[in-house]
């Protein structure tokens, strides 16, 4: 990967961040002065900022993001296709691609047992000739997983990379997280239920990263969602990330998830709790994050009527 690709990451990386709330980022200093000498930002930290400053909160000011989008733009403009669908930066879509998904399909399930209910919801899924024309050569659909008669409903963006490869939902490193998570709460892995809002990845024409759905790609894929909700009958859905929440609160360019995160509301009647993503505590790895999903989750398990031990409590405090 080269400079202006890692630098977009970075900058996309950010950004995604900033969605999910988060306004300060732990960084070493070593880091900032790499990232300025690239750049060719010249406010440096001092070097001789010691160790214990150099691992505090470092905010993130307006003016370097838009230095980032300057350089990187400029980076990207000679290498732009004259027929691209998405932007360099963020994820403005050509008006060809909101109408490719401006009619959302109309599901009614089949009689029969959950079981045939959603094998059949599968294959609607995996069948649906506008997700496949959006799929990588090796891409798949990946649909959602687990026990459908789960009381709780993970719902997180949509399938990355390494679900794909794995044929699940939350099938890489985000998942794994997941599952250690709802293992804390009390629940075995296999007693939940784990879906996205999209099933399947989102296309860009970057050899590197991914972006958030579409406002058009999420309301495409709600009814597959919906019926999968009805299937399951849920307790409680657990929205991870702006993404989840912009599909079941409906979209809210406005809306940080800071705001509405560790709140309750309700989606077609079922409670319904706001948390971060896993990816957010991958890349967030502070006790203060850690303890905001899990006071989240304490909340989820008090709804259901899942005990809660003194150990449990305090977690992360």
């Amino acid at each position: 990967m080269n400079l202006p690709e890692a630098t977009f990451a970075v900058l996309e990386e950010l950004k995604r961040m900033r969605e999910e709330g988060l306004r300060e980022i732990y960084l070493e200093t070593e880091t900032i002065q790499g990232l300025e000498k690239a750049l060719g930002v010249t406010d440096n930290i001092s070097p001789t900022q010691n160790k214990e400053t150099a691992s505090k909160p470092i905010p993130i000011p307006v003016h370097k993001e838009q230095i980032f989008k300057e350089k990187i733009a400029s980076e990207f403009k000679a290498k732009e296709k004259p027929n691209k669908t998405f932007k360099a930066i963020g994820v403005d879509v050509a008006p060809e691609h909101a109408v490719k998904f401006s009619s959302p399909p109309s599901l009614t399930l089949p009689d029969g047992d959950k079981r045939s209910q959603w094998e059949w919801l599968e294959q609607e899924a995996k069948n649906c000739t506008v997700s496949n024309s959006e799929l990588d050569p090796d891409g798949r659909v990946v649909f959602g997983r687990g026990d459908l008669d789960s009381q709780l409903f993970f719902c997180g963006e949509a399938p990355y990379e390494d679900d794909e490869k794995a044929g699940l939902a939350f099938g890489g490193p985000s998942g794994e997280l997941l599952g250690k998570i709802i293992e804390a709460m009390g629940f075995p892995i296999s007693s939940v239920y784990i879906s996205n809002i999209l099933h399947w990845k989102p296309k860009h024409e970057l050899a590197f990263g991914h972006r958030p759905p579409t406002q058009s790609e999420i309301n495409f894929a709600m009814p597959f969602l919906r019926a999968q909700i009805q299937i399951v009958q849920p307790k409680v859905i657990i929205a991870l990330g702006k993404s989840a929440t912009d599909g079941f609160l409906g979209f809210d360019s406005k809306r940080r998830l800071g705001d509405v995160r560790g709140s309750w509301s309700e989606y077609n009647g079922i409670p319904l709790m706001v948390t971060y993503h896993p990816s957010y505590l991958l890349h967030n790895p502070s006790k203060s994050g850690k303890r905001k999903v899990w006071e989240d989750m304490l909340k989820v398990m008090e709804n259901v009527g899942a005990s809660i031990s003194e150990k449990q409590l305090g977690f992360f405090q």
